[in-house]
Protein backbone atom coordinates (compact mmCIF):
# COMPACT_ATOMS: atom_id res chain seq x y z
CA UNK A 1 0.00 0.00 0.00
CA UNK A 2 1.02 3.58 -0.19
CA UNK A 3 0.31 5.44 2.56
CA UNK A 4 -0.35 9.59 2.13
CA UNK A 5 -0.47 13.08 4.40
CA UNK A 6 -3.68 13.07 5.38
CA UNK A 7 -5.07 9.66 4.66
CA UNK A 8 -5.84 8.49 8.36
CA UNK A 9 -2.65 7.26 9.05
CA UNK A 10 -3.11 7.65 12.94
CA UNK A 11 -6.73 5.46 12.61
CA UNK A 12 -4.55 2.86 10.93
CA UNK A 13 -2.12 2.87 13.51
CA UNK A 14 -4.26 2.54 16.43
CA UNK A 15 -6.31 -0.11 14.60
CA UNK A 16 -2.79 -2.26 14.08
CA UNK A 17 -1.77 -1.20 17.72
CA UNK A 18 -4.83 -2.71 19.38
CA UNK A 19 -5.10 -5.82 17.07
CA UNK A 20 -1.98 -7.12 18.03
CA UNK A 21 -2.35 -6.13 21.06
CA UNK A 22 -5.52 -7.91 21.53
CA UNK A 23 -4.79 -10.95 20.03
CA UNK A 24 -0.53 -11.67 20.95
CA UNK A 25 -0.76 -10.03 24.12
CA UNK A 26 1.74 -7.65 22.84
CA UNK A 27 3.31 -4.73 25.32
CA UNK A 28 3.26 -1.28 23.68
CA UNK A 29 4.63 2.19 23.56
CA UNK A 30 3.16 5.00 22.42
CA UNK A 31 5.10 8.40 21.55
CA UNK A 32 1.50 10.84 21.40
CA UNK A 33 2.89 13.95 19.91
CA UNK A 34 -0.91 15.19 19.59
CA UNK A 35 -2.60 13.14 22.18
CA UNK A 36 -4.39 11.28 20.17
CA UNK A 37 -4.06 7.57 21.79
CA UNK A 38 -5.53 8.26 25.46
CA UNK A 39 -8.82 6.42 25.05
CA UNK A 40 -7.55 3.73 23.20
CA UNK A 41 -4.57 3.26 26.14
CA UNK A 42 -7.42 3.48 29.11
CA UNK A 43 -9.62 0.77 27.13
CA UNK A 44 -6.53 -1.40 26.89
CA UNK A 45 -5.78 -0.99 30.63
CA UNK A 46 -2.54 0.87 29.88
CA UNK A 47 -0.99 4.05 31.78
CA UNK A 48 -0.48 7.44 30.13
CA UNK A 49 2.40 9.47 31.37
CA UNK A 50 1.57 13.31 30.41
CA UNK A 51 5.23 15.55 29.29
CA UNK A 52 5.03 19.31 30.23
CA UNK A 53 7.29 21.61 29.15
CA UNK A 54 9.40 22.79 32.63
CA UNK A 55 8.46 19.80 34.84
CA UNK A 56 10.86 16.75 35.94
CA UNK A 57 9.77 13.69 33.71
CA UNK A 58 11.80 11.08 35.36
CA UNK A 59 13.16 10.13 32.50
CA UNK A 60 16.88 10.13 31.95
CA UNK A 61 18.26 9.87 28.57
CA UNK A 62 22.17 8.40 30.55
CA UNK A 63 20.12 5.10 31.28
CA UNK A 64 21.61 1.96 31.03
CA UNK A 65 20.15 -1.73 30.89
CA UNK A 66 22.13 -5.46 29.78
CA UNK A 67 22.55 -5.39 25.93
CA UNK A 68 22.87 -8.99 24.12
CA UNK A 69 25.37 -10.05 21.89
CA UNK A 70 24.79 -13.57 21.32
CA UNK A 71 24.35 -15.26 24.07
CA UNK A 72 26.98 -12.43 26.16
CA UNK A 73 24.75 -10.39 28.26
CA UNK A 74 26.52 -6.65 28.47
CA UNK A 75 26.24 -3.00 28.91
CA UNK A 76 26.38 -1.14 25.51
CA UNK A 77 28.04 1.74 26.60
CA UNK A 78 29.37 2.66 22.89
CA UNK A 79 25.46 2.56 21.63
CA UNK A 80 24.76 5.00 24.28
CA UNK A 81 28.01 7.02 22.96
CA UNK A 82 25.65 6.40 19.62
CA UNK A 83 22.31 8.13 20.63
CA UNK A 84 23.77 10.97 22.62
CA UNK A 85 25.62 12.33 19.85
CA UNK A 86 22.65 11.51 17.68
CA UNK A 87 20.71 13.73 20.48
CA UNK A 88 23.00 16.51 20.24
CA UNK A 89 23.80 16.46 16.73
CA UNK A 90 19.84 17.08 16.35
CA UNK A 91 20.34 20.08 19.31
CA UNK A 92 22.79 21.32 17.29
CA UNK A 93 21.06 21.32 13.89
CA UNK A 94 18.60 23.27 15.57
CA UNK A 95 20.30 26.14 18.12
CA UNK A 96 23.74 26.58 15.84
CA UNK A 97 22.02 25.86 12.55
CA UNK A 98 25.34 23.39 12.05
CA UNK A 99 26.76 19.84 12.24
CA UNK A 100 28.49 18.91 15.09
CA UNK A 101 32.58 19.44 13.98
CA UNK A 102 35.19 17.04 14.74
CA UNK A 103 36.72 17.78 17.93
CA UNK A 104 33.00 18.13 19.50
CA UNK A 105 32.10 14.66 18.20
CA UNK A 106 35.23 13.18 19.87
CA UNK A 107 34.77 15.23 23.22
CA UNK A 108 30.97 13.90 23.59
CA UNK A 109 32.36 9.72 23.13
CA UNK A 110 35.38 11.32 25.80
CA UNK A 111 32.78 12.67 28.36
CA UNK A 112 30.05 10.05 27.99
CA UNK A 113 32.63 7.52 28.67
CA UNK A 114 34.13 9.24 31.74
CA UNK A 115 30.66 9.54 33.22
CA UNK A 116 30.45 5.85 33.51
CA UNK A 117 33.76 4.87 34.35
CA UNK A 118 33.77 7.83 37.18
CA UNK A 119 30.32 5.66 38.72
CA UNK A 120 32.79 2.29 37.90
CA UNK A 121 30.22 1.37 34.84
CA UNK A 122 31.86 -0.73 32.17
CA UNK A 123 30.31 -3.22 29.73
CA UNK A 124 29.98 -5.82 32.82
CA UNK A 125 26.51 -5.99 34.17
CA UNK A 126 27.41 -5.95 37.24
CA UNK A 127 29.02 -3.18 37.76
CA UNK A 128 25.70 -0.94 37.19
CA UNK A 129 24.88 -2.14 41.03
CA UNK A 130 26.53 -0.92 44.17
CA UNK A 131 29.18 -2.98 45.96
CA UNK A 132 27.16 -2.62 49.46
CA UNK A 133 24.84 -5.26 48.27
CA UNK A 134 21.64 -3.58 49.27
CA UNK A 135 23.11 -0.77 52.08
CA UNK A 136 21.74 2.24 51.77
CA UNK A 137 23.37 5.51 52.41
CA UNK A 138 21.19 5.74 56.15
CA UNK A 139 22.61 2.70 56.77
CA UNK A 140 19.59 0.35 55.93
CA UNK A 141 19.18 -2.58 54.40
CA UNK A 142 17.23 -3.68 51.35
CA UNK A 143 16.51 -6.56 49.56
CA UNK A 144 18.18 -7.58 45.97
CA UNK A 145 20.63 -5.44 44.11
CA UNK A 146 21.03 -1.83 44.42
CA UNK A 147 21.45 0.47 41.19
CA UNK A 148 23.94 2.84 40.60
CA UNK A 149 22.42 6.80 40.06
CA UNK A 150 23.21 7.10 36.38
CA UNK A 151 24.84 10.68 35.21
CA UNK A 152 22.73 13.34 33.75
CA UNK A 153 22.68 15.91 31.77
CA UNK A 154 23.74 18.47 33.93
CA UNK A 155 26.70 16.07 34.97
CA UNK A 156 27.50 15.66 31.25
CA UNK A 157 27.35 19.44 30.52
CA UNK A 158 29.40 20.32 33.82
CA UNK A 159 32.01 18.07 32.72
CA UNK A 160 31.78 19.16 28.90
CA UNK A 161 32.38 23.03 29.89
CA UNK A 162 34.79 22.42 32.38
CA UNK A 163 37.10 20.96 29.66
CA UNK A 164 36.81 24.11 27.71
CA UNK A 165 37.23 22.50 24.38
CA UNK A 166 33.30 22.77 23.21
CA UNK A 167 32.03 26.08 25.04
CA UNK A 168 29.50 26.69 22.48
CA UNK A 169 28.05 23.38 22.81
CA UNK A 170 28.37 24.04 26.67
CA UNK A 171 26.43 26.96 26.31
CA UNK A 172 23.25 25.77 24.24
CA UNK A 173 22.82 23.04 26.69
CA UNK A 174 22.02 25.10 29.79
CA UNK A 175 18.73 25.69 28.81
CA UNK A 176 18.14 21.74 28.66
CA UNK A 177 19.22 21.88 32.67
CA UNK A 178 17.11 20.94 35.45
CA UNK A 179 14.83 24.46 36.45
CA UNK A 180 15.01 25.57 32.29
CA UNK A 181 12.42 25.89 29.86
CA UNK A 182 13.84 22.20 28.55
CA UNK A 183 15.03 20.75 31.67
CA UNK A 184 12.62 18.38 31.24
CA UNK A 185 14.56 15.20 31.31
CA UNK A 186 17.83 16.60 33.18
CA UNK A 187 17.05 13.87 36.23
CA UNK A 188 17.45 10.29 37.25
CA UNK A 189 14.82 7.85 36.07
CA UNK A 190 11.94 7.55 38.18
CA UNK A 191 9.36 6.04 36.08
CA UNK A 192 9.88 1.92 37.15
CA UNK A 193 5.90 0.91 36.15
CA UNK A 194 5.58 -2.86 35.42
CA UNK A 195 2.36 -1.49 32.97
CA UNK A 196 2.45 -3.69 29.32
CA UNK A 197 1.36 -0.42 27.78
CA UNK A 198 2.43 3.01 28.52
CA UNK A 199 1.93 6.43 26.52
CA UNK A 200 3.58 9.41 26.60
CA UNK A 201 1.50 12.49 26.06
CA UNK A 202 3.00 15.38 24.75
CA UNK A 203 -0.02 17.07 23.67
CA UNK A 204 0.97 19.83 25.74
CA UNK A 205 3.99 21.02 24.42
CA UNK A 206 3.25 23.52 21.73
CA UNK A 207 6.71 24.40 19.92
CA UNK A 208 7.96 21.82 17.16
CA UNK A 209 11.50 21.25 18.64
CA UNK A 210 10.71 20.23 21.66
CA UNK A 211 8.76 17.74 20.22
CA UNK A 212 11.36 16.62 18.49
CA UNK A 213 12.97 16.22 21.04
CA UNK A 214 11.04 14.80 23.59
CA UNK A 215 10.24 12.18 21.54
CA UNK A 216 13.75 11.39 20.74
CA UNK A 217 14.19 10.91 24.21
CA UNK A 218 11.14 8.78 25.64
CA UNK A 219 12.24 6.76 22.17
CA UNK A 220 16.17 6.14 23.58
CA UNK A 221 14.48 5.73 27.31
CA UNK A 222 11.87 3.08 25.95
CA UNK A 223 14.86 1.01 24.78
CA UNK A 224 16.55 1.58 27.51
CA UNK A 225 14.26 0.62 30.19
CA UNK A 226 11.63 -2.01 28.18
CA UNK A 227 12.80 -2.84 25.38
CA UNK A 228 15.96 -4.62 26.42
CA UNK A 229 14.20 -6.52 28.93
CA UNK A 230 12.06 -10.04 28.22
CA UNK A 231 13.27 -9.78 24.74
CA UNK A 232 11.15 -12.86 23.92
CA UNK A 233 8.38 -11.14 24.81
CA UNK A 234 6.37 -9.33 21.68
CA UNK A 235 6.59 -5.30 22.20
CA UNK A 236 5.31 -2.22 19.65
CA UNK A 237 6.44 1.08 19.71
CA UNK A 238 3.95 3.25 17.81
CA UNK A 239 5.42 6.67 17.24
CA UNK A 240 2.81 8.51 15.49
CA UNK A 241 3.41 12.48 13.86
CA UNK A 242 7.23 10.84 12.94
CA UNK A 243 7.71 13.64 10.08
CA UNK A 244 9.11 15.14 13.38
CA UNK A 245 12.00 13.22 13.07
CA UNK A 246 13.01 13.84 9.57
CA UNK A 247 13.31 17.71 9.90
CA UNK A 248 17.17 16.55 10.22
CA UNK A 249 19.50 14.05 8.93
CA UNK A 250 20.47 12.91 12.42
CA UNK A 251 17.28 12.64 13.83
CA UNK A 252 15.93 10.65 10.55
CA UNK A 253 18.83 8.23 11.08
CA UNK A 254 18.53 7.84 14.98
CA UNK A 255 14.52 6.82 13.88
CA UNK A 256 15.90 4.15 11.33
CA UNK A 257 18.05 2.81 13.58
CA UNK A 258 15.63 2.09 16.22
CA UNK A 259 13.39 0.33 13.24
CA UNK A 260 16.63 -1.53 12.77
CA UNK A 261 17.61 -2.55 16.37
CA UNK A 262 13.22 -3.50 16.37
CA UNK A 263 13.79 -6.07 14.39
CA UNK A 264 16.17 -7.46 16.60
CA UNK A 265 14.30 -7.40 19.53
CA UNK A 266 10.82 -8.57 17.99
CA UNK A 267 10.29 -4.50 18.38
CA UNK A 268 8.71 -3.76 15.47
CA UNK A 269 8.46 0.21 14.77
CA UNK A 270 4.93 1.87 13.45
CA UNK A 271 5.20 4.73 12.19
CA UNK A 272 3.32 7.89 11.45
CA UNK A 273 4.49 9.26 8.13
CA UNK A 274 4.64 9.35 4.42
CA UNK A 275 7.08 6.54 4.48
CA UNK A 276 5.09 4.12 6.68
CA UNK A 277 5.79 1.01 4.33
CA UNK A 278 9.50 1.33 5.22
CA UNK A 279 8.82 0.34 8.29
CA UNK A 280 6.06 -1.28 9.21
CA UNK A 281 5.86 -4.99 8.93
CA UNK A 282 4.47 -6.14 11.68
CA UNK A 283 1.65 -7.81 10.37
CA UNK A 284 3.92 -10.46 8.77
CA UNK A 285 5.63 -10.90 11.70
Amino acid sequence: MSVQVGAGKSVSLKLMAERNIVTYGCSAFFIDVEGEYAKLVQKLGGKTIKIRQGESTGINPFELEKDYKGNREFLNIMDKVADIRALLSTIARNYMGRTLNGTEITEIEIVVNQLYAERGINDDINSIYERNKGKLNNGKYVVGKVKKKMPTLSDFQKKLDERGKCKELAEILIPFLKGNSLGIFDCESTIFSNEDIISFDMSEIKDEFTKLYSSFVILTWVWQKFILKNREKKKLIICDEAWLFLKYKESADFLATVARRGRKYNTPLLIGSQFIDEFINCEER
